[in-house]
């Protein structure tokens, strides 16, 4: 009976991707074992996940992916305990979440900095000239009412509105801690939000005032939201970049793959792949792979 139990539970291990997708995938993806793609729990970033694994599958690896994992505190995680292998990632903010007292400012200076602070067991590849910078936004109607360009602008009104924004955004660095400390802004409420649709229409209805969005968020595309101005550069440059298993950075024909995904995204390129599943409801993997096959990438 407990040959049977063991055999069952393996049975039942290995056919769970979903609870561990790598399974030994970790030990050799250099010899052609799966690679999982992750990513965060919003559209650029699922949409990039399935464009690396696409380009993976191009190259002859069998790769797939876990998306919408959760915030950067849980597929960070996940990365480390070999659950995905690969994630798409932003440099600035990952450099303030691993050394928050990293002098680095500049886009140069972030991606010397970021190799050494992600340690031995990661390893990143090839940053993208492609950006998508948090920014903090107000409806054009509250903009042109208040006066409103900058966030120094609100030092005088927040205490009187309400700040939007998904919950983590109240540990980060640039989030309302750092606007107080940087900008002396300090809100009266802060509102944390699962959906974006729900923000967007918060904002639109002055339940919340400000808010925070992605710059290439499709959202943003058109001319019913100003972009705040962020002058001391409180929010640090975000250029698109993989973070990977160090066992994966290994792997040349990956490596490769990814890095010529790296090489050829645009910043408008990003904006137009979240139009097309925020606003056309096309699947994050149907873009990916028109984007891949319009690059000769996949």
């Amino acid at each position: 009976m407990a040959a049977l139990s063991a055999l069952l539970m393996a049975l039942a291990l290995g056919g769970c991707a979903t609870n561990n997708p790598l399974g030994d995938a970790t030990t050799s993806p250099a010899d052609g074992a799966r690679i999982v793609v992750g990513s965060a729990n919003f559209t650029e970033s699922e949409i990039l996940a399935e464009i690396y694994a696409g380009a993976l599958r191009a190259k002859g690896i069998d790769a797939t992916t876990q998306t919408r994992i959760g915030s950067r505190e849980v597929y960070l995680q996940a990365l480390k305990d070999g659950s995905i292998a690969l994630v798409p990632e932003y440099t600035g903010n990952l450099l303030q979440y691993i050394d928050s007292s990293s002098p680095a400012r500049t886009a140069e200076e972030i991606e010397k900095a970021l190799p050494e602070a992600v340690g031995p067991d990661l390893a990143i590849l090839d940053p993208s000239a492609a950006t998508d910078q948090d920014v903090y936004v107000v409806t054009k109607t509250l903009a042109d009412a208040e006066g409103l360009v900058s966030l120094r602008d609100l030092s005088d009104k927040a205490s009187d509105w309400v700040l939007g924004g998904p919950s983590e955004l109240e540990g980060r660095p640039y989030g309302p801690q750092g606007l107080t400390d940087v900008y002396n802004v300090t809100f009266k409420q802060f509102k944390a939000y699962n959906s974006q649709a729900v923000k967007i229409k918060d904002l639109q209805d002055d339940k919340i005032q400000v808010a925070t969005f992605f710059t290439t968020d499709a959202a943003l595309a058109g001319d019913e939201f100003v972009q705040l101005a962020d002058p001391e550069m409180m929010i640090l440059p975000q250029n698109v970049v993989p973070l990977a298993a160090a066992s994966v950075a290994q792997n040349s024909t990956a490596t490769d793959a990814i890095n010529a995904v790296q090489a050829a995204l645009t910043t408008s390129e990003l904006l137009a792949l979240n139009r097309s599943v925020d606003t056309d409801h096309r699947s994050a993997a149907d873009v990916a792979a028109e984007w891949l096959s319009g690059k000769g990438l996949g």
